[in-house]
């Protein structure tokens, strides 16, 4: 196999026959690292919020079905791909061996965050150390090979490693709401996790003015985010009906968005981030909860110009907007729960 198909990884895959590492069916997780590799022992996932949803509504939020369910996924396609969802999410782990022909690796013994999906990096887990059903974040032991072509980031010495990872898998939330916010006027963000508070502390960051709205069907989570600043108005409603979501931005004021930030986990919300988008606006689908048929057909259904984006999770900065923007935004770390002391 030519140079090319290793540097994206594919050699590692089993089936179907000629495919890239994310849609395959199955990879090769087996070690060694191959030449265009490098190997991490993994600690900790933190799975995509769609996935792991998926997983605790599915399991009845028993963590031992939680465990099972993954461990399954992972040794039947030798990564964690949710075949519900198709989807997965980002890993830490620790750097334990090279491929000779790797270019510019991280150091060996040093602490990284695998920026590509997990639905592309082969993986094998020797079992979940401990798993939280309210927490996406999971302490596993492990092994992951990350191919040359696959993003990567150092973890942080001045941050927690939880909330590092937290950054670092929605970090492409951040620095694409940073491009695409206006200089003035309305940014509405559906959703009020933490990808949703790292989209509004971007706008925040980049706007002279304007309106930043966050819309959340709990009531409290969008509410905090107004009590703390990331937004001005909150809007409590459900994105699965968009006549009664439009209604309520309506009635608290909301006027029609320049950009739309779609960060939620639930299915059926495409709709409504198009209802709220002025009609030359933006609208950028950062979820993989998205249907972009639905997406696509809805625009046409309600004859609207806006401009529609799929929120690729890569940026070129790697993740470094988003940790900046940790160490300037009180309000960022307030959302995210992050200790001051931690991030000086």
């Amino acid at each position: 196999m030519g140079d090319t198909a290793q540097r994206l990884g594919a050699d590692r895959v089993i089936s179907p026959a000629g495919a890239l590492p994310q849609p395959a069916e199955r990879l090769d997780a087996a070690g060694p690292a191959r030449p265009f590799e490098f190997e991490l022992a993994v600690e900790r996932l933190c799975l995509d919020s769609t996935s792991f949803r998926s997983i605790r509504e599915r399991s009845g939020a028993d963590p031992a079905r939680m465990a099972a369910s993954i461990l399954e996924i992972v040794s039947t396609r030798g990564k964690m791909h949710n075949p519900v969802t198709d989807s997965g999410g980002v890993a830490l782990g620790t750097v334990t061996d090279v491929g000779e022909r790797f270019a510019d690796p991280p150091d060996l013994g040093s602490s990284v965050v695998t920026l590509a999906s997990l639905t592309l990096t082969p993986l094998r887990l020797d079992r979940i150390v401990a798993l939280d059903p309210d927490s996406p974040q999971l302490e596993v032991e492990g092994r992951a090979y990350v191919c040359q072509s696959a993003p990567w980031g150092k973890l942080p010495d001045d941050l927690p490693p939880r909330s590092a990872l937290e950054l670092f898998d929605v970090y492409g939330a951040g620095s694409h709401t940073c491009a695409l916010a206006p200089l003035d006027g309305t940014v509405c963000v559906l959703g009020a996790g933490h990808a949703g508070k790292l989209a509004l502390a971007a706008a925040r960051d980049v706007m002279d003015g304007g309106t930043l709205v966050a819309v959340d069907i709990d009531r409290e989570a969008a509410e905090r985010l107004a009590r703390i600043g990331l937004c001005d108005i909150a809007v409590c409603a459900d994105l699965r009906d968009p006549l009664a979501a439009l209604e309520a931005c309506r009635e608290a004021g909301v006027p029609p968005a320049d950009l739309t930030v779609f960060v939620v986990s639930a299915g059926g919300c495409e709709s409504t981030a198009i209802l709220l988008t002025a009609d030359r606006g933006t609208v950028l689908f950062f979820s993989m909860a998205t249907s972009f048929q639905a997406a696509a057909l809805s625009a046409d259904g309600i004859g609207s110009s806006a401009k529609l984006l799929i929120g690729s999770g890569y940026a070129p900065d790697l993740g470094s907007y988003a940790l900046d923007l940790a160490h300037r935004s009180p309000a960022l770390r307030e959302a995210m729960s992050i200790d001051r002391a931690e991030v000086l």
